[in-house]
């Protein structure tokens, strides 16, 4: 069989998935919003982005085709992320969209342990005493990684426990890697109920842990910190990618309340545990915090940005990268934030410099003051500036539909060239 008769045939079996599931993506809006999915739904290449995106389509070409291949995303923002239900719905709508269903969490952080809202898919249970900081306490002196967020326990026995939620999308995992400070001799890790069936891995490298287990988990993970020497300092927690080795798809999310462009470039150990994901496609979602006080400043947000995405691709050089334009929304729940309509432009700017791609919710959304028509509607919160969660699942949908348009142009291109 030559290339392109399996091209064609892979082509079909392409367009009967997606005609056959496109129905679960189709977005029902409450009456008073409207959307032109057609004309505004669509990523914007800016630059030579379309280029770098080649190697995400064929990824999913092995995955959605074939069967083969794990597509790991990361997805980094503010509020609007760290909630969770608009990387969760992502989630579900990638599930549906491979045949096969299969998928792996990702990175979390045990949110409750640092008195913060944690996302809806699973929940923290903990024990000990333990010290936060997060990328918008600048108040502190820390060093951050990849989520924004730190825990750390200076007690001589300390727990942890994630339980994930029976509706979560992707909750199967048979290894994780957990993110920390250099660990030395004084910890130990162990996970009781599993003793005999897994192996700590310690890598060459330092700030990270392996960890691999003999059979698939579903359910929860109770991770135990032992003090071994009491002497040592503390134990410092980043996160944990969750992960296992079917095909699928890896959808991580770091979000951190009040979050800024410049809060994730204070992030020192970004770049290196960014490296350690190794993703084949990076979200950024951010702004919103940006634009939010009266004296905004354009041309700094540009600056801040250009770094935050070269800081990304020193990373991962050559990483698709998408810039999602914040939505409407109000300052102070009264007054019109005018400032989004000079960070959109921004973004825009950024992303031409940088080779990213563009969503821009802010125009699909409806542009300046669509904010109340989405609150009429029941879609966003009591302050106007965030999202219920049914808003935040539409914006999902959207975002996942914008994704397949540009995967399926792909296709179409691929196949009028061979």
């Amino acid at each position: 069989m030559t290339s392109k008769l399996l091209r064609i045939l892979l082509s079909l079996a392409f367009i009967l998935v997606t005609v056959t599931s496109f129905a679960q993506w189709t977005v029902t809006l409450p009456s008073g919003i409207r959307v032109d999915e057609n004309l505004n739904n669509r990523f914007l290449f800016c630059g030579n982005s379309a280029k770098t995106y080649e190697t995400l389509f064929r990824s999913m070409d092995d995955l959605v085709l074939r069967g083969e291949g794990i597509v790991s995303i990361i997805q980094i923002g503010d509020s609007h992320i760290q909630a969770g239900f608009l990387p969760e719905q992502m989630r579900k709508n990638f599930a549906s969209f491979i045949s096969a269903g299969c998928g792996a969490r990702g990175l979390i952080f045990p949110y409750r342990i640092a008195k913060t809202n944690n996302p809806s898919d699973y929940f923290v249970k903990f024990s000990g005493k333990w010290e936060n900081c997060r990328n918008v306490e600048t108040n502190k002196s820390c060093i951050l990684g990849l989520t924004g967020i730190l825990s750390k326990t200076r007690d001589s026995l300390a727990e942890m426990t994630f339980h994930f939620r029976e509706n979560a999308t992707f909750r199967d995992f048979d290894f994780i890697r957990i993110f920390h400070e250099t660990l030395d001799t004084s910890f130990r890790l162990d996970f009781p109920g599993l003793e005999g069936r897994y192996r700590v891995l310690y890598p060459l490298q330092t700030g990270y842990t392996d960890v691999r287990f003999d059979s698939v988990i579903s359910d929860s993970l109770r991770i135990r910190i032992i003090k071994k020497d009491t002497s040592a300092a503390c134990f410092t927690l980043y996160g944990i990618d969750f992960e296992d080795r079917e095909a699928g798809v890896v959808y991580s999310a770091a979000g951190i309340n009040g979050a800024e462009v410049t809060s994730y470039l204070r992030c020192d150990l970004l770049k290196d545990q960014l490296s350690k994901m190794n993703p084949g496609w990076v979200i950024l979602s951010l702004g919103t915090n940006d634009a939010y006080p009266l004296n905004f400043k354009k041309e700094e947000f540009i600056d801040n940005y250009v770094s935050l995405v070269k800081l990304i691709r020193d990373a991962h050089p050559g990483v698709p990268v998408l810039l999602t334009v914040p939505g409407d929304s109000y300052r102070k729940r009264r007054y019109d934030n005018l400032n989004l309509v000079a960070a959109r432009e921004a973004i825009f700017e950024v992303a031409t410099k940088t080779d990213c791609a563009v969503w821009d919710f802010y125009t699909l959304m409806g542009g300046p003051k669509s904010i109340m028509q989405w609150y009429k509607a029941g879609l966003v919160a009591r302050d106007k500036l965030h999202f219920d969660k049914q808003g935040y699942l539409i914006q999902a949908d959207l975002l996942f539909g914008a994704f397949v348009n540009a995967y399926s142009s792909f296709i179409d291109q691929l196949n009028a060239t061979e």
